[in-house]
């Protein structure tokens, strides 16, 4: 009798320990006064920055009552995403100018919510998740396919679908950034069958389809994201390390054919290695982020006080080096801690799944996250070549917002079920010990 009552306080332990209201009152101490400081700063007052002041803590606190009471979700995780989203806006309310406003990235934002709530419906929803497989990849295969016909170029790749043209452009969609989803859904759902090695070289294949597709392309960044994360979730679900390691040398040698094959990929690795070759062209994005992030220093420039304006796409592939110098070294640290929270909670989250597919299918997400995250960062401080991927929840756009935050969604749907799991046992637990037999 008295093991089962240590088992059944150490499980409710474990069922209360995702709490995070002092996180949540930091977030919303954060956007208040964030959002007051720019309101302040001009004369006249910042009319929407005010009202973002006041709209800001009001939908964090009901969008986290409303997911939370319905849903056993991680609030650890559903408060670091919501913090990520506010610096997305306190950032571009600060830097952003002309056709990048804090009000685009707020309807982005607000369509990332209703993505994460139909994600979390999603994956509790979701039984017989193998009859998903083919629909999914047939779309992931045409939705990938889609810029190659009726794409622009756009940044230097043709990943774009634009409606409309010029200034009359409606919306720029780019497919690859929600096909990320269905091909962690797909990934998951084929290499989750045990003993199928049909199954697992159709996860493979399929991964490398994606890969030719965003090559001729010239989406690097998704490139490299697709085939890391396939090659990761493979090893994690077969254990198999000289395929795993094969699969990592045959990438390499993929990279080295694509730096003798194609002027583009040459022309990055030249401008990585030294930018000051042509300080005016190539060279000028990631010569101004540096010059951004040493100017910031410890305790940064001040919102609105620095000129982050100086690099191009400095709302979107070069955020991390805005914030860097309008919040300095410190925050921006602090930045990449809130990531990593989020990954180690969603490997938790996984490791406490009930089943391959969800256990395989939240490693994917935070696999992702991570790596891109990595990525966009790394190329910003001049670590790796910079492969035009964006810092998900903070850069604008709404592609990767909405796909993003449908990732999360998953993931928090599936923290949702093993809670859900976690109190029938402690419910059965109580049974047997009230019923001994």
């Amino acid at each position: 009798m008295t093991t089962k009552r240590i088992d059944l306080a150490t499980m409710r332990k474990a069922v209360k320990r995702s709490d995070a209201r002092m996180p949540g009152m930091l977030v919303i101490l954060f956007q208040i006064s964030a959002m007051l400081l720019l309101t302040f700063r001009t004369s006249p007052i910042d009319q929407q920055a005010l009202l973002m002041a006041f709209a800001m803590p009001m939908a964090t606190i009901l969008i986290k009552r409303m997911i939370t009471r319905i849903w056993k979700v991680d609030r650890v995780v559903l408060t670091m995403v919501l913090f990520l989203c506010s610096v997305s806006l306190v950032t571009l309310t600060a830097i952003a100018r002309s056709s990048v406003t804090p009000m685009n990235q707020a309807i982005f934002i607000c369509a990332g919510i209703v993505a994460m709530l139909a994600g979390i419906v999603f994956i509790r929803a979701l039984r017989h998740w193998r009859r998903w497989t083919i629909p999914l990849t047939g779309l992931s295969l045409i939705l990938i396919a889609l810029p190659i016909f009726i794409g622009d170029w756009k940044y230097g790749a043709k990943n774009w679908i634009e409606i409309g043209s010029g200034d009359n452009t409606l919306l720029s969609v780019q497919p690859s950034e929600f096909v990320k989803v269905t091909l962690l859904i797909v990934l998951a759902s084929c290499l989750s069958a045990r003993q199928s090695k049909l199954q697992i070289m159709a996860a493979v294949v399929f991964g490398a389809a994606l890969c030719m597709i965003l090559l001729v392309e010239r989406d690097l960044g998704a490139l490299v994201l697709y085939f890391l994360t396939t090659i990761i979730l493979y090893f994690l679900a077969t254990s198999n390390l000289v395929i795993s390691v094969a699969g990592l040398g045959a990438g390499a040698v993929g990279a080295v054919g694509a730096y003798y094959l194609f002027d583009y990929v040459r022309q990055r690795i030249a401008v990585w290695q030294n930018p000051w070759i042509d300080p005016d062209d190539k060279g000028y994005q990631i010569i101004q982020a540096l010059i951004a992030i040493g100017s910031g220093g410890w305790s940064g420039m001040g919102l609105g006080l620095g000129h982050p304006r100086n690099i191009p796409l400095y709302h979107s592939d070069f955020i991390y080096a805005a914030i860097c110098e309008e919040f300095g070294f410190v925050f921006a640290v602090i930045l990449l801690a809130v990531y990593v929270i989020i990954v180690m909670k969603g490997i938790s989250i996984a490791m406490s799944a009930r089943n391959r597919f969800h256990a395989l299918l939240a490693f994917g997400i935070v696999t992702m996250l991570g790596l891109q995250t990595l990525l966009i960062v790394g190329g910003n401080i001049r670590l790796i070549p910079l492969t035009g991927v964006v810092l998900p929840f903070v850069a604008s756009g709404g592609s990767s917002m909405v796909s993003s935050m449908g990732a999360i969604g998953l993931l928090l749907g599936i923290s949702s079920i093993n809670a859900d799991a976690d109190e029938e046992d402690i419910q059965r637990a109580e049974w047997q010990e009230g019923n001994p037999v």
